[in-house]
Formats: C-alpha cells, sequence, structure tokens
C-alpha cells in the first residue's frame, strides 16, 4: 500500500483554471496573483508534448480505491490521487498538478529517467530542472526523500512541468538536460512513515494552459507492467477539459 501525505492540501480555485486567489497553503498565507484572465485558457493550445514513464514496474493497482475521492492519500490511480506539488508559470503559481499518480512495482536504487517528445514535428522541446526539494511536507529527507520538478519548454515558454517524488537526485536545481533518456535520480528507500509507505515513483504533471492529460492505460490496466517511456501523458495541446481526466 503506498501512502504519500499531501504536501500542499489548499490549492487555488479553478472556477478558471488559471485565475489565482489568496489561499492557506502549507501555513503560509500567499498573495493573491493578478492574471490577465486572458492567460486563463489558451485561444490556441500550446504545443504538445508527450510525456513517458520514468521507471519499469507495474501501473499503480486498486488498492484502497474503493470509494476513495479526491484528494486520496491511499489510492494511487490519477482519477483520485493527491496532486501537492506546486509549479510556477508566467501567471503565477499552481498549487497542485493537473493530475498524479504513483508508478510502483519499483525497487530502491532503481534508476529514475525523463522520457519527453514533440507529439508534432516543427518545434524541439527542452527541459530544464525547476525545483529539488523535499518530497514530504514534513521536510525530513529521511521520511520521503526529493521530489525533483522538471520544467518543458518550447522555446522561451515553459508548456507544462512533470514532478517525480520519493527519489534520490542525481541532478541539480537550475540545470538544463536532455529531454530524451536524462537520468534524474534512483528511487530511494526511506524510514517507513504516513507519507512514504514502500518504493514507488509519485508522477504529477501540470499544463500552463488547459489541462494536463493521464494514458487511459492507468485506468482500463491497472497494475500491469510498466516500462521505461511507456506513454504516461501529454503537456500542452488540449486533450483534457478539466483535471485528473483521461487523455481524449
Amino acid at each position: 500500500m503506498t501512502r504519500m501525505l499531501s504536501i500542499c492540501r489548499a490549492r487555488p480555485p479553478r472556477v478558471v483554471k488559471r485565475l489565482a486567489a489568496a489561499v492557506i497553503s502549507c501555513g503560509l498565507l500567499l498573495t493573491p496573483v493578478l492574471v490577465n484572465p486572458g492567460l486563463a485558457a489558451a485561444s490556441t493550445p500550446d504545443p504538445a508534448v508527450w510525456v513517458g514513464s520514468p521507471v519499469n514496474g507495474r501501473w499503480p493497482n486498486r488498492d484502497d480505491c474503493a470509494g476513495a475521492v479526491f484528494p486520496s492519500d491511499l489510492c494511487s490511480l490519477p482519477t483520485v490521487h493527491h496532486a501537492v506539488y506546486p509549479s510556477s508559470f508566467d501567471w503565477g503559481t499552481s498549487w497542485g498538478g493537473d493530475w498524479a499518480a504513483d508508478d510502483q512495482g519499483v525497487y530502491a536504487g532503481e534508476r529514475v529517467m525523463l522520457y519527453a517528445a514533440p507529439v508534432n514535428s516543427g518545434y524541439n522541446p527542452t527541459a530544464h530542472v525547476d525545483t529539488v526539494g523535499p518530497a514530504c511536507r514534513s521536510g525530513v529527507i529521511a521520511y520521503g526523500g526529493y521530489r525533483v520538478t522538471i520544467g518543458i519548454y518550447v522555446g522561451s515558454t515553459k508548456i507544462g512541468t512533470v514532478t517525480y517524488a520519493h527519489i534520490n537526485p542525481t541532478v541539480y536545481q537550475g540545470q538544463w538536460i536532455s529531454r530524451w533518456g536524462s537520468r534524474i535520480g534512483t528511487v530511494g528507500s526511506y524510514t517507513s512513515n504516513s507519507c512514504w509507505a514502500g518504493p514507488h515513483v509519485h508522477v504529477e504533471m501540470t499544463s500552463r494552459h488547459n489541462y494536463s492529460c493521464f494514458s487511459n492505460i492507468f485506468t482500463r490496466y491497472p497494475g500491469a507492467n510498466l516500462w521505461e517511456s511507456n506513454f504516461q501523458g501529454y503537456l500542452g495541446g488540449y486533450y483534457a477539459g478539466g483535471p485528473r481526466q483521461a487523455c481524449a
């Protein structure tokens, strides 16, 4: 059973996705972010980027999912699993991703990789290590390791982020890395607690405009074998009309 305590439960309301309001999150009062409403949804979607699995293992299973609702600490499926990590964009900060899930069936020391590719020709995404920080709300590395948030750019525009948590990083914050086949870190082993109860990789994705979506394999074949670079979701584009939705 995979458990991970939400870092930031309170998030800006998404009546319009990218209009942020003052919220209390992680014990801090956040100043309202004033945003041009025209940025809330892109009239022309950002270029789409395909993101693959970081590990060999298993797609999350249905354990502890009966009756689960978002944000669930126990069910690892992307329809209800908690999405907790902040991502910064030109319009402000997103407190929690568009969806999140736990890749399971991994072992401590297994490599964690980045795989991202353009959906169409004509643009070449790049990858930047936006954040390396504690995975757990307590800030204690021994309780859950680190999270690494990668910004995916097309030109100078960050179209979205993908976060990998409960890992030991081999990259540093501010580093530019190859978008395909870069080693982000290794799966960690920590002290069992309410934030971490066994090796897994928490994957969380957020788009700058519209919503990131997840592969329907998550819900069609839970618990099936998972291989590095298997498709897990899109950043950019317009494949979902709301959070926690499978790609259309």
